[in-house]
């Protein structure tokens, strides 16, 4: 019979090894299971003989001892003693000869028995004595009579010991033979196995594993492009099949590619024009950073022409530090992808202001990965998206803004001064109602030129005409000096504040009033999200070569969905219990603007119902982009 087909032969092949497998299995079952039986045998035969003979004799002794304490007058605690060491005997004797065959040993049974009966009627008679108050006849008694009764009977029990000990002994060697046996039927399973294994092995190597290393090479050379390349059928079977399926899908692939090629050119040149006519700056580069392609924005940008760049380093065509970082980055992360596609990174620059010959244009920088069906980098793709014109808007803001603050200070300062004079009462009495009145106008122009105030501080920073001063700073007399003029604000609401700042800092470079007004502002919004009996801690501490500044509070806490805008400018969280008029949510953006200025981080750590921290970090080498000494 010929055998066509692989699974057949695999089927053959690993039944006639199982069949082999399962045979030696039953033969070692079987003689494991010999062996278990026999050493069942000796233990259930003998080893319990042994132990009663052992027991015995300890019994034994109990009963000896227990008599000559008895005689001596110690009835009630003795006497219990004796019984129980008597009815220990009588049962490990039982057992002694219980499992034991009959006819073995019949003679050292009898014996036994004669002197166990012996030895009972001499015990009764001493305990006779004793219970007659003869105590002295008893003790004379005993080392007549009791004693060599007692130690022939110990003989005895030693004799029984020994007995089942030559037992044992001799059924060693049966044991041993049968272990033998197995040993040896297991080797010469293994041997055969091990034999028909090698035969195996030869034998599938060269009817499957031969015709598919060379059917794996063909279709490598094929998978590279030559498709012009035939696969040799060279049997009947799966592999045969396959061969003959994979010729006809070649010729297949050979006459598609000759007709799409056309197709291809004409679609990657249709691609190429959508990506030259959009308006903001394309990159497109390789894995090993070379460009793929490049549109005449990022070409006219950066002063070169966009077709002489194909296949060059971006670093010999874009010598923009601030933009190479961000292709390196994006490169250096290869095979991070689960999946096929396109992956977009996280820019860590939000602008990028580049500055021609004829104006200053701002970008917002996109990075975007496109991976293999095999997870690894592809491509990477930075588009520079043209925001200029929004950062113009954003600057006009500010200069509005700024414009509006600095025009309602005057107005604000003439409201603020008349207010004070009716409310001195300069210009005549006033009565309750007029009081409350001016009293209200008070708080209300307060909240204004607070707001005016802000929005102009706002403004200034950014616009970057905010000035900073550079001061070797002591943080321990910074934040002490900050917490002192709030206590008072504390006390009243029933919170504490407490401060913890390490042992020993280095000096802080920075403006003490622009520093003190973050912290200052921090605690203040602590106080308010906090419930009396609750606390707000302040802590500092060198983090590298940063300060880390932390404030801690047990409020109420930031629903998440609020933690990434909580800097954003004119943006509050309040709370049921939190009541802030006139507050349009700038301290935190201002805050912001003031560390980043230093080139730190600001951030927030928050759990609703438990409280938030606030922590900043500042370098300890840097100092503000805008600065005056």
């Amino acid at each position: 019979m010929i055998v066509k087909t692989i699974r057949t032969k695999i089927i053959l092949t690993f039944g006639l090894l199982f069949g082999l497998s399962a045979t030696a299995s039953f033969w070692s079952v079987y003689n494991f299971y010999a062996l278990g039986t026999t050493v069942a045998t000796i233990l259930r035969e003998n080893y319990l003989s042994v132990l009663a003979a052992e027991n015995m004799v300890k019994s034994l002794e109990g009963q000896d001892n227990a008599l000559l304490v008895e005689s001596q007058g110690q009835e009630e605690t003795v006497s219990g003693s004796f019984a129980e060491n008597k009815e220990l005997f009588n049962y490990w004797y039982d057992q002694a000869f219980r499992t034991m065959p009959e006819g073995l040993g019949q003679s050292l049974r009898d014996s036994m028995q004669i002197v166990r009966n012996h030895y009972s009627a001499v015990t009764d008679s001493m305990r006779g004595m004793n219970s007659q108050g003869a105590f002295v006849q008893a003790k004379n008694y005993y080392y007549e009579s009791v004693r060599p009764v007692s130690e022939e009977l110990r003989s005895l029990c030693f004799q029984l010991f020994e007995y089942n000990q030559t037992a044992m002994y001799n059924l060693e060697s049966k044991t041993h033979s049968i272990a033998n046996q197995s040993a040896y039927a297991m080797m010469l399973a293994s041997i055969i196995a091990l034999g028909l294994g090698v035969v195996v092995t030869v034998w599938l190597t060269k009817v499957l594993i031969k015709p598919a290393e060379a059917l794996t090479e063909r279709v490598r050379q094929i998978g590279a492009g030559q498709l012009d390349l035939k696969i040799d059928v060279l049997s009947d079977d799966e592999i045969g099949a396959l061969s003959r399926e994979f010729n006809k899908m070649t010729e297949r692939l050979l006459r598609f590619e000759q007709m799409n090629i056309d197709k291809i050119i004409s679609e990657k040149r249709k691609s190429e024009t959508i990506v030259d006519s959009i308006s903001d700056g394309i990159i497109v580069t390789d894995a090993q950073m070379r460009i793929l392609h490049v549109n005449n924005i990022v070409a006219e940008v950066y002063g070169f022409i966009d077709t002489e760049a194909i296949g060059n380093p971006v670093s010999a065509m874009i010598r923009d530090e601030r933009v190479m970082s961000l292709i390196r980055s994006a490169s250096q992360e290869n095979g991070a992808a689960s999946k096929p596609g396109a992956q977009e990174l996280t820019a860590p620059l939000h602008y990028l202001q580049v500055d021609t010959d004829t104006k200053q244009i701002f970008f917002r920088p996109k990075v975007t990965q496109v991976f293999d069906s095999s997870g690894k980098l592809n491509a990477v793709v930075t588009i520079l998206q043209d925001v200029t014109q929004f950062k113009e808007l954003d600057r006009m803001k500010s200069d509005f803004i700024a414009t509006l603050s600095h025009e309602f200070r005057t107005p604000l300062t003439s409201i603020n001064m008349s207010v004070d004079i009716l409310n001195q009462e300069l210009l005549g009495p006033l009565n309750d109602r007029q009081k409350e009145l001016i009293s209200s106008t008070k708080e209300d122009a307060q909240r204004l030129t607070k707001l005016a105030r802000e929005l102009l501080q706002l403004s200034k920073l950014e616009s970057g005409k905010q000035h900073f001063k550079n001061e070797e700073l002591d943080v321990r007399a910074l934040v002490d000096s900050t917490l002192k003029p709030l206590q008072i604000q504390f006390q009243e609401k029933s919170v504490v504040l407490r401060s913890s700042v390490s042992g020993t800092l280095p000096h802080l470079v920075a403006d003490e009033q622009q520093l003190s007004w973050v912290i200052t502002n921090l605690i203040t919004n602590a106080l308010k999200y906090t419930h009396a009996g609750g606390s707000v801690e302040v802590r500092v501490k060198q983090q590298q070569n940063n300060m880390l500044f932390e404030v801690e509070d047990t409020g109420q806490g930031i629903a998440p969905e609020n933690l990434q805008r909580i800097f954003d400018k004119f943006v509050q969280v309040k709370g049921a219990f939190v009541a802030t008029p006139g507050s349009v949510g700038l301290g935190l953006a201002i805050a912001k603007e003031i560390v980043e200025a230093y080139g730190g981080k600001i951030w927030v750590e928050s759990v609703l119902g438990k409280g938030s921290t606030f922590s900043f970090l500042l370098p300890l080498q840097l100092v503000p982009t805008t600065t005056t000494t």
